[in-house]
């Protein structure tokens, strides 16, 4: 407190008005100082869901037996014998939802401080 009102009283001497043609000092030295404090709470909730449908097939055909040709009096004649046709297939359809919750919650406490000095001085006449 001694320093402020020392620095006060030095502030009027320096800063009185001058007249024409005197001389005069200016002599200024500016402190400042501040507190910030910051205390945040936060509580988010974010919900979401998914839904996913899928859908697959598949076919095969498989054809089994043996070719056999006969020759009579010229004439060419093809057979198949133990023929079998095969034909399978399948199919898979489905879905698929999730649902979730997610939550963040707390405090961010925050301090900032800042000081800053400046010292101004010039001479000259008026």
């Amino acid at each position: 407190m001694k320093k402020v009102v020392g620095l006060a009283i030095l502030a009027t001497l320096f800063t009185s008005p001058a007249l024409a043609g005197e001389t005069f000092v200016l002599n200024q030295w500016t402190i400042q100082g501040s507190r910030t404090e910051t205390n945040l709470n936060i509580d988010i909730v974010t919900n979401s869901n998914r839904t996913q449908d899928y859908s697959s097939s598949s076919d095969k055909m498989y054809i089994d037996g043996t070719v056999e040709t006969e020759y009579n009096n010229g004439n060419v004649r093809k057979s198949v014998k133990n023929y079998t046709l095969q034909n399978t297939g399948s199919e898979l359809n489905g879905s698929f939802n999730e649902k979730m919750t997610t939550r963040v919650w707390g405090t961010i406490n925050t301090i900032m401080n800042s000081y800053t000095s400046s010292h101004e001085s010039s001479a000259g006449i008026r």
